[in-house]
């Protein structure tokens, strides 16, 4: 009766194996999967610290904000030069953590630069953007026509509503305690307010892009990649996930000649080290 009861539990479970393999997943046992990976058992406080007080600010999950701490950190540890800069803050979580080891690691305060709408996300392309782009917005009833015009119910649809400025000012001014005369606030579509304010950011450390979709993320790179210092990181949020935002990234390196080493961060962010 056991043999039997095992060779029915093992064709169980082959059974299931096959079944998540053919949807394109994978089982992992829990236990194999490490807590705060390639931090040191020395900052662990301190970055979980720094994600609670921005968890609920952020749509990242733990393994983007741990990547996010450790470039932050290496930034501050070797003395890096240049501002923290973020396209698409949404409530200001990921800069926030970026600000947060400022605080607690740097020298000196940086400058921080934050691009956003702070009213929602603008329509994608049809054209450019992907079916997954086009099928998430049509959902919510919105459209692609690549307008910038805010894609009404969408962050109500998949997060916890639209980013604000007075959301973001509050994290990083009155919770993280950051000093409000090295924030700058670039309230608008990026088209809009990019090629007008990208003089206004000199030397950049990490340029962090989570624009979606293909003319948020290539009108970034045109503006802003020649400010990042040797040495500094560029992180592209949806790389993985939205087709626009990946071919905005390949073309803009294609186009310039420009070879990197891409780390993925996980099944979606990656980034790069300028050279």
């Amino acid at each position: 009766m056991c043999l039997a009861r095992n060779s029915k539990l093992m064709s169980l479970k082959r059974a299931i194996h096959g079944l998540v393999n053919h949807l394109g997943y994978d089982i992992i046992r829990k236990r194999s999967i490490p807590s705060s990976p390639l931090i040191p058992d020395s900052l662990s406080a301190d970055m979980k610290q720094g994600m609670q007080l921005v968890q609920n600010h952020t749509m990242l999950p733990p393994q983007r904000l741990v990547s996010l701490f450790q470039q932050a950190l290496f930034c501050e540890i070797s003395r890096m030069t240049g501002a923290f800069v973020e396209c698409g803050t949404w409530k200001g979580g990921a800069v926030g953590l970026m600000a947060f080891v400022n605080l607690r690691h740097g020298k000196g305060l940086r400058h921080i630069h934050l691009f956003d709408s702070f009213e929602g996300i603008p329509e994608p392309d049809k054209d450019l953007d992907g079916e997954r782009a086009h099928q998430e917005v049509s959902d919510v009833g919105g459209e692609s026509e690549g307008r910038l015009q805010a894609v009404d119910g969408f962050y109500e649809a998949y997060a916890d509503g639209v980013g604000t400025l007075d959301d973001n000012k509050n994290l990083l001014q009155k919770i993280i305690g950051y000093d409000a005369s090295h924030l700058h606030y670039h309230k608008g579509w990026f088209q809009d307010t990019i090629p007008n304010d990208a003089k206004l950011v000199e030397d950049i450390a990490i340029l962090r892009l989570d624009g979606d979709w293909y003319a948020s993320t290539k009108i970034c790179l045109d503006y802003l990649y020649d400010q990042v210092v040797p040495g500094g990181f560029i992180i592209v949020d949806d790389y993985g996930y939205y087709e626009g935002c990946r071919n905005a990234v390949d073309e803009f390196l294609d186009g310039r000649g420009i070879h990197v080493y891409m780390q993925a961060i996980d099944n979606t962010a990656v980034f790069w080290i300028k050279p």
